[in-house]
């Protein structure tokens, strides 16, 4: 029997070029509910719900860049000690559970410090850890995420005016 493919342009890519391309729309996606909230957050109907959505948004976030390096700490266990990788990678869980404790007026900035802390380490200590492909959309989502939680954040002096 003879069996017929059809090919699309994407597939023509190679394997790690469409993986990239999907884990970049999968990433991008992802700022919807950071900009959905944020911006529901400036309706008094609508203000306390999605203030608490975008801090237990960007709270769950943190907590997966941490489980990040968990992953790559645990692929590399036969390669030496990984006890800092994986401290670093509990940390940002930790940092977005203690910030969901606090009041919004609070917590929001200490997410947007949290995002930025994550980043920065990611920056300075583990850079060449990390693809460049990857190194360069945490530039960007990292940017936007700040960007929606401190506009949340504004959201919550609204209020006070």
């Amino acid at each position: 029997t003879t069996e017929i493919y059809t090919l699309s342009l994407h597939d023509a890519l190679p394997i790690s070029d469409n993986n990239i391309r999907r884990a970049r729309w999968l990433a991008y996606g992802g700022l919807i509910p950071f900009y959905s909230l944020a911006l529901l957050a400036w309706l008094d109907s609508c203000r306390e719900w999605a203030l608490q959505g975008v801090a237990a948004y960007a709270a769950i976030i943190i907590a997966f860049l941490g489980a990040v390096h968990w992953g790559r700490a645990l692929n590399q266990f036969d390669r030496g000690n990984q006890f800092p990788t994986l401290l670093f990678g509990i940390m940002p869980a930790v940092l977005g559970w203690f910030a969901l404790l606090l009041p919004l007026e609070f917590s929001l900035p200490m997410l947007a410090a949290g995002l930025v802390f994550v980043w920065g380490t990611e920056q300075m200590v583990f850079t060449e850890a990390l693809p460049g492909w990857y190194r360069q959309l945490r530039h960007q989502l990292t940017a936007a995420a700040v960007i929606a939680v401190l506009i949340g954040w504004a959201a919550t002096m609204v209020p006070m005016f």
